[in-house]
């Protein structure tokens, strides 16, 4: 990966955008630096930056993440749980400090059966796509790994009656998976943003369906309507079979 990377100043000539989780640099104000929090080489900014460098320094393909933060920087904010990489100190944390992976315990259900937390960040992303739309990309892509992070950002989108638009794909949870993920993905924004058209919807990524397999027996959590249809794991034969709705788009991205 390289030493540097492309931020956008606007999005005047931007075709795709490609929507990423947050990392520890959010509270510095910068996704793009998160090996000053960490060393384990999973920033996934840097990766879709590398891989579709030719389309970032021309500005056709920008970034943005999806970030709890806000809920406790913005709480009362209209601008949602979606940063754009032209907003980036929106993340700042005024203590300078990470503000910490959003695990899974902060969005599972209670005894009772209530998900606010995960009702609180649903509501949050929706507010983002609204802002999301207004911008008039052509292509939205989707690359979210936390668990309470895709199970509110797929609601959400259906919420705004966006899934045949935007494109969602379902990785595993732990961050390890990330740039593989980012590497598989990459063609199809590629192709989305030389003006391909690409059929919306949830799309788990095939080669990684093992490791959401193994995953997804962790998670035993009854969830209430509407993430409990995101939360089940399609069979592999389903999965391999929406994924060549996407082979239109070329293999590699470099």
């Amino acid at each position: 990966m390289n030493n540097s990377w492309v931020q956008l100043k606007d999005f005047s000539r931007a075709k795709a955008l490609l929507i990423l989780p947050c990392n520890a640099a959010a509270c510095i104000g910068n996704y793009f630096r998160a090996e000053v929090y960490t060393k384990k080489g999973w920033n996934a900014w840097r990766e879709a930056d590398f891989r579709l460098s030719d389309l970032r320094s021309k500005g056709k393909v920008a970034l943005a993440a999806v970030d709890s933060s806000t809920l406790e920087t913005e709480p009362k904010g209209s601008k949602g749980a979606i940063i754009f990489e032209t907003e980036m100190e929106r993340a700042k944390n005024p203590a300078g400090k990470d503000w910490g992976a959003p695990d899974w315990r902060w969005f599972k259900p209670t005894k009772t059966g209530d998900c606010e937390y995960l009702e609180m960040l649903t509501e949050s992303l929706a507010k983002g796509i609204h802002r999301v739309v207004k911008t008039k990309f052509s292509k939205v892509f989707a690359l979210v790994n936390p668990r309470g992070y895709f199970l509110s950002l797929a609601a959400a989108v259906d919420k705004c009656g966006l899934l045949n638009d935007w494109v969602v794909f379902r990785v595993p949870s732990h961050p390890r998976h990330l740039l593989s993920a980012v590497r598989e993905i990459a063609p199809f924004v590629r192709a989305a943003a030389a003006g391909r058209k690409i059929k919306g919807g949830v799309y788990p990524i095939p080669i990684l369906y093992p490791f959401m397999q193994k995953e997804n027996k962790i998670y035993k959590d009854s969830l209430p309507r509407p993430w409990k249809k995101y939360s089940n794991l399609p069979h592999i034969h389903e999965i391999k079979t929406r994924w060549l709705l996407l082979t239109d788009a070329p293999k590699s991205s470099k």
